[in-house]
């Protein structure tokens, strides 16, 4: 009873930590430096605006071709964790009497490409567990502000490639997508179990109710992108509209929900078997893979008014897509207490099913100014929960000094300061970043570093 406990409140927590690390990443140190707000013309405004297409860089806003992350993180990681001994590494090994499965999972949440200058605390509060016949509590003292009440998980729409040809603002293109939207939600009991060391109670089941999705594949696209309002080379003054038009073509699709956990007998100490594993879950899965695709349309619009240093854009995508499969399977997948394994059966075949891609968005504002400052805002939302970015930077010469701060998904407040130095064709840019990524529920500090070509 005690482990089945300990493992459920494990899973709660790390699923419950991941939640904003994917929104907040990005392996640009000018970036990380200026709170995570992009203020160049490129990365997320083109990636979710499409009238970002007709707009040409600023002069002098000093993109770079390329930019190359430098991992200090991992020199550090493996220089402490050697590759031949990973093996017998405390980190990863449960016979170790060192072993922590909760820094595993702040590993997995923090990936130590960069270099971690200040690390979030692993909570080290005593778990109090008061333990009789028909009475079991755990106590998580103060771990017990990081048990979601509400809806936990991760999701976002990506585009993974963008291959086309384009003429006079018009452009036909093939991209491909991906898209998962992870939830979970505490049952009630253990919410109150793990939550207000509520006594756990028999005949009761505590469980977390999940739904997952992840689907993928391809989308012909036609678009446009161009000014419609002011002209000449001299400026970049006017309004500028872009639109996307797509035809989706989804090749797989995978989606489970359900709830698992266990189920307590008559009597919690007592017998062989005091808990039954608990499994009851809906699976779909698309049977045309390589034969069939999942069929939809949708598109993106996007403006940007610019009017001296001044600029404010949005971008809306993938507005009304919907696909539909037109042969799935559901299987019904439960736990199969006479067998004392896990079973699946076909509850229908070749059925028709449905599924969306969220709308994504981003809105933005810039302020370039003559003396070298430019400071700027943008709301972006992937599927799952807005996060807010303000930033800016001030040039003086070949040095750079930024700042920003952010508000997370987790609606805390992140905070980003850093600088670069420019010498010709190459830039060395430093960011530092706090996060939230972790069981702790005081922040760490991360160091990005990355060499800039122009």
């Amino acid at each position: 009873m005690r482990i089945a406990a300990v493992a459920l409140t494990l899973a709660v927590l790390a699923a419950g930590s991941a939640r904003p690390a994917r929104a907040q990443f990005s392996f640009d140190a000018r970036r990380i430096g200026m709170g995570g707000v992009s203020l160049t013309r490129n990365g997320n405004l083109r990636r979710y605006n499409p009238a970002y297409r007709a707009v040409k860089d600023r002069p002098g806003s000093g993109n770079p071709k390329v930019t190359i992350p430098v991992p200090l993180g991992l020199i550090q990681f493996f220089h402490d964790h050697p590759i031949s001994k990973l093996g017998d590494d405390p980190l990863f090994n449960p016979d170790s009497s060192a072993f922590n499965p909760i820094e595993v999972v702040n590993l997995v949440f923090n990936l130590p490409i960069f270099l971690e200058v200040k690390k979030a605390p692993t909570p080290t509060n005593d778990v109090e567990f008061t333990v009789g016949r028909n009475a079991f509590v755990v106590d998580l003292g103060a771990a017990q502000v990081l048990i979601p009440e509400d809806e936990f998980g991760m999701g976002g729409t990506s585009r993974l490639l963008d291959v086309g040809i384009g003429i006079k603002g018009f452009r036909v293109s093939v991209q491909g997508f991906e898209n998962h939207d992870i939830g979970f939600v505490l049952g009630d009991s253990l919410r109150a179990f793990l939550k207000d060391a509520d006594s756990a109670r028999t005949n009761t089941t505590y469980n977390v109710l999940g739904d997952g999705l992840v689907q993928g594949g391809f989308a012909p696209t036609l678009s446009f992108s161009g000014r419609v309002t002011g002209r000449g080379s001299d400026n970049d003054d006017g309004v500028y509209l872009g639109a996307a038009v797509r035809n989706y073509f989804g090749v797989a699709y995978y989606r489970a929900v359900g709830s698992g956990g266990f189920t307590t007998g008559d009597t919690l100490f007592a017998g062989p078997n005091p808990v039954t594993p608990q499994l009851e879950a809906l699976v779909y899965r698309d049977n045309g893979i390589g034969t069939s695709f999942g069929r939809g349309f949708g598109g993106d619009v996007g403006v940007v008014l610019i009017s001296g240093p001044m600029e404010v854009g949005l971008g809306v995508n993938d507005i009304g897509a919907k696909l539909t499969w037109q042969d799935t399977r559901i299987d019904t997948t439960y736990f199969d207490n006479a067998g004392d394994s896990i079973a699946t059966s076909v509850a229908r075949n070749h059925v028709e099913t449905t599924t969306k891609l969220p709308i994504s968005y981003i809105a933005n504002a810039a302020l370039h100014m003559g003396t070298g400052t430019t400071v700027g805002a943008d709301v972006v939302n992937t599927g799952r929960g807005t996060v807010l970015h303000v930033g800016g930077e001030q040039r003086i010469g070949f040095l750079a000094v930024r700042g920003g701060v952010s508000r997370d998904q987790r609606k805390k407040m992140q905070f980003g300061f850093g600088g670069g130095l420019r010498l010709g064709p190459i830039g060395l840019d430093v960011g530092f970043w706090t996060h939230s990524n972790s069981f702790s529920t005081q922040r760490g500090i991360t160091m990005a570093t990355s060499i800039s070509l122009y």
